[in-house]
């Protein structure tokens, strides 16, 4: 066989085909042919702080930690390949503290505080291009390990790419020596290895290794034991409280819904203090609502208020229930508003995540039952729309024109001719108008027939409003019509149009509320197309007389003495 040399970082070993251990030698070194080795114990900084080699594959190292002599049952030293800094699978030799012959397996030297194995390179095929690891585990965890170089013979040394050289000269047999002192990771290891709980383990290591209870939890949980196991043991060891238990085991690493689990078996917190204890430690509104929709299967709408009375924003707590729930922008809102938020937050909500339009906002608010003057102050404060608009958007979803009279008087300030004034613009019919100033401004009839004038509303318009809204007869719609200036004509034109009035009473109508026969002859003329024979007949039967007649006859129709003289004569004077 070839003789061969082992170059572990600052130190190496070279063995041959004869003997057994022979004497170390050091000696130093140019650049050699590969990276320089990698070692990984307490005296190299890296790997487990209370792992070290000993000669001869390092120069001796200082500690002063206590041995750990009860390991040797759990401990493997394997070799393997090195591909870039990763072991190749499998090993190409492994050892433990059974095996033979005795030499070859794991031994507790209590003496001298160390573990050895010897490796008799025989039993492998060393490449001298590849580049070998040592590594030493306990119970699969590992905690350190050294890097080996092969070279064929002592005066190849001077081509590895270490600092300092150990050589062993005519050895065929690297003994592997190490030191462990006592580690709580090590500990706790081995005692999950042998089935011990995590009040077990923490009980060890706080009396061991006078560990807190955060490090004591940090190491139970790269141990995997569940949340709810460390949170028992915190309790119960430490006599940490709920709350405290949560940020540890948060700060450690597990999940929301581990340390839900934990706050609910080991504390029997209500759904509220839990969900108060983990936004007290750091959890997001989304991790929230996942541990309590997994732990106590709350629904949607439990969760938003719970959300809600831990004062989170709208937009936050739509954000979670959307990614929680796979709410839609509708759902959402229908729960924003049965949780008790403002209509104009969840129109900002509905605005600003789901991209919807003032239209589509008021769509939503209607089915969800908001009333005309939260959509009102949504719109404006939201979209920023002008009252006719947000008037506008209300009329077309069919709201009721008292309710959109009450959003502009309340949210825009309007009095009640601009109310009106609005409500025709956007075109609710004049009677829906007059019931809209009646209802919110309590106005009497007359009142609203002035306003309805006044925004342009013409005479039928207004007689149609007055009667329906206010029960009117036909006498009392002209008075207030005679009183807005409407003439004869126009006043008959609303009452027979929306009234049935016929020519006679319409006549009598206008006698009653103060016009002349020849205003009434004319605006009999006018709406009923009568000729002057009748026009004089129902002047006649309303009770005026030949003069006035005369006169009435003269004016409206433009009839000479002679005509109406037969007309006269006609009707019975």
């Amino acid at each position: 066989m070839k003789s061969m040399a082992f170059c572990v970082v600052a130190a190496l070993v070279l063995v041959t085909a004869c003997g057994g251990p022979a004497e170390i030698t050091t000696a130093p070194v140019s650049a050699g042919r590969r990276p320089t080795a990698i070692i990984a114990d307490g005296a190299h900084g890296t790997g487990n702080a209370h792992f070290f080699f000993l000669p001869p594959l390092v120069a001796a190292p200082s500690f002063n930690g206590t041995f750990d002599p009860s390991l040797a049952g759990f401990l493997t030293v394997d070799v393997c390949r090195v591909n870039g800094n990763s072991c190749l699978s499998p090993s190409i030799i492994s050892f433990t503290a059974s095996g033979d012959p005795a030499s070859e397996t794991v031994r507790l030297d209590a003496t001298a505080e160390k573990y050895i194995v010897n490796w008799d390179t025989r039993a492998t095929m060393l490449d001298p291009a590849q580049t070998y690891r040592i590594r030493v585990s306990v119970v699969g965890l590992s905690i350190g390990y050294a890097d080996v170089d092969v070279v064929e013979s002592a005066s190849q040394l001077k081509n590895v790419a270490t600092g300092e050289l150990v050589g062993l000269v005519d050895g065929r047999t690297l003994p592997i020596k190490f030191r462990i002192e006592k580690d709580p990771f090590i500990t706790a290891h081995v005692m999950r290895s042998q089935g011990s709980s995590a009040s077990q383990v923490i009980v060890v290591l706080q009396r061991d290794f006078g560990l807190d209870a955060q490090m004591s939890a940090t190491i139970l949980f790269a141990e995997s034991y569940a949340g709810v196991e460390v949170g028992a043991a915190l309790q119960s060891v430490y006599q940490q409280t709920s709350a405290q238990v949560a940020g540890i085991l948060k700060f450690v690493g597990y999940s929301v819904t581990e340390v839900t689990h934990a706050l609910n078996v080991v504390f029997h917190e209500s759904v509220g203090a839990v969900a108060q204890i983990l936004k007290s430690v750091g959890f997001d509104p989304s991790a929230i609502a996942r541990g309590l929709h997994v732990e106590f299967q709350l629904v949607a709408r439990d969760v938003a208020q719970i959300l809600k009375d831990l004062s989170f924003d709208p937009g936050v707590v739509a954000q979670v229930l959307q990614v929680e729930f796979q709410l839609v922008a509708k759902d959402i809102a229908r729960l924003l508003k049965d949780v008790g938020f403002d209509p104009t937050a969840i129109a900002q909500v509905l605005h600003v995540k789901f991209n919807l339009l003032a239209g589509d906002v008021t769509q939503i608010f209607k089915d969800l039952g908001i009333d005309a003057a939260g959509i009102m102050r949504a719109l404006h404060l939201e979209f920023q729309l002008l009252p006719a608009q947000a008037a506008r958007l209300l009329h077309d979803l069919l709201f009721d024109p008292g309710a959109v009279a009450r959003g502009l008087r309340t949210e825009f300030q309007l009095l009640d001719f601009e109310v009106a004034r609005i409500l025709n613009e956007v075109l609710f019919h004049p009677e829906d108008i007059a019931r809209a100033l009646h209802a919110e401004f309590q106005l009497l009839e007359r009142d609203v027939g002035k306003i309805l004038n006044d925004i342009g509303i013409d005479p039928s318009g207004i007689a149609r409003a007055l009667h329906v809204e206010f029960a009117l007869v036909a006498r009392d719609v002209g008075q207030i019509l005679k009183d807005l200036g409407v003439d004869p004509s126009g006043i008959l034109r609303a009452v027979h149009g929306e009234l049935q009035v016929l020519a006679a009473d319409g006549a009598q109508l206008l006698k009653d509320v103060g016009f002349d026969p020849s205003g009434i002859a004319g605006a009999l003329r006018a709406e009923y197309q009568l000729g002057p024979l009748d026009a004089a007949q129902i002047l006649k039967n309303i009770g005026y007389g030949i003069d006035a007649i005369t006169a009435a006859l003269g004016s409206a129709f433009a009839l000479g003495i002679e005509a109406i003289g037969e007309i006269l004569a006609a009707i019975g004077f």
